[in-house]
């Protein structure tokens, strides 16, 4: 029986970056490696809400990244 073993979570915020020539939004992003395994999404939330104050550049969202070994 297969089983899945957690190796990494990794919290991404995304950014706007402006605008390309042809008028769509460009996006940037900054990840945060050695995430808990068991971050709730209001833990991850709080996170995020304190990371995004650093910048000026208007958050748009963030993604909780996971990479497990399939054993």
């Amino acid at each position: 029986m297969a089983n899945l073993e957690h190796k990494e979570a990794v919290l991404k915020l995304i950014y706007e970056a402006g605008l390309t020539e042809d008028g769509k939004m460009k996006t940037k992003s900054k990840s945060y490696r050695n995430l808990q395994a068991a971050a709730t999404a209001d833990q991850l939330e709080v996170v995020a809400t304190a990371l995004t104050s650093f910048t000026d550049s208007p958050y748009i969202g963030a993604e909780k990244i996971e990479t497990s070994n399939l054993n």
